[in-house]
């Protein structure tokens, strides 16, 4: 197996907690796959990461780097790949909770099939509805499958060919993971493929996400990776869970899979076995 970085992001407004949450998993789970962690500081400014963040992260064999410009998670990814001396990347922001062994085993298996790119632990087909009709355009209609960049992998020749302009609001990072210029509509213009992967160790094609069990259906039962927003679902009342199910497969999952394109022309692909699984 080539090398790997994992390159977990701390963030200072989050406070030590989520940090621990990410530790303890980190140290519960084992990867499946040799590898180096890396912790990215982001936002302490002249501050040194304290001591409860330094205690969370004790035993756990790892390098660090420190990023302070005012760009959201995938800027500061971009970064990471200039500075990293790896053949494949695997970044987990800093929500992310691993939910079972051999997680990095089961990213990086497909990457290793023919005509995969990238793969993530959730995709979505959504869509914003909350930015204003004209700049909506921005982004191609529903269904709009791409992954979710809460934890994903890839080689880094390929993270370093992509665009990453800066993102310093919601919005343009909304616009950067799933807009038509956005992360994996980058990936599908260089013929490659995005597959999410789940806990089972198999690789699911964008028509099979609503149906894979990984992000807000099927009770996220087949989740590799948690974060805050599989938790807002796991955590909310049958209404609020019905429309967030909505907003990320439509009234009717099956309808929409049918209509979501699966990459670029020509490619799609049934589920794949990832090692470790």
């Amino acid at each position: 197996m080539p090398e790997v970085a994992v390159v977990h992001l701390v963030w200072a407004p989050l406070g030590p907690a989520a940090l621990r949450r990410f530790a303890a998993s980190y140290r519960a789970h084992a990867a499946g796959a040799d590898h180096r962690l890396v912790v990215v500081y982001k936002g302490f400014g002249d501050a040194r990461p304290s001591a409860d963040h330094l205690e969370a992260l004790d035993g756990l064999e790892h390098e660090t780097l420190r990023y302070d410009e005012p760009t959201l998670d995938l800027p500061t990814y971009a970064f990471c790949a200039e500075a990293l001396d790896a053949s494949h990347l695997c970044f987990l922001n800093s929500e992310s909770v691993l939910l079972a062994d051999d997680w990095l085993a089961a990213l990086l298996e497909p990457l290793h099939g023919p005509g995969v790119g990238a793969t993530g632990a959730t995709g979505s087909y959504e869509r914003p509805h909350s930015v204003n009709p004209l700049r909506r355009r921005r982004w191609p209609s529903f269904p709009n499958p791409h992954l979710r960049t809460n934890a994903f992998a890839l080689s880094r020749g390929l993270m370093r060919e992509m665009r990453w302009p800066p993102a310093r609001t919601k919005r343009a990072a909304w616009e950067l993971e799933s807009g038509r210029d956005g992360f994996t509509r980058q990936v599908w213009a260089r013929g490659l493929r995005t597959l999410v992967v789940g806990r089972d160790g198999r690789a699911y094609a964008p028509p099979e996400w609503p149906g894979s069990a990984t992000f807000r259906s099927g009770a996220q039962a087949n989740l590799l990776v948690a974060d805050n927003r599989t938790r807002q679902w796991e955590e909310a009342d049958a209404h609020l869970r019905a429309r967030l199910s909505r907003l990320a497969w439509g009234a009717d999952p099956e309808a929409a899979a049918a209509q979501a394109p699966s990459g670029p022309a020509g490619r799609t692909g049934g589920p794949m076995r990832a090692s470790g699984a």
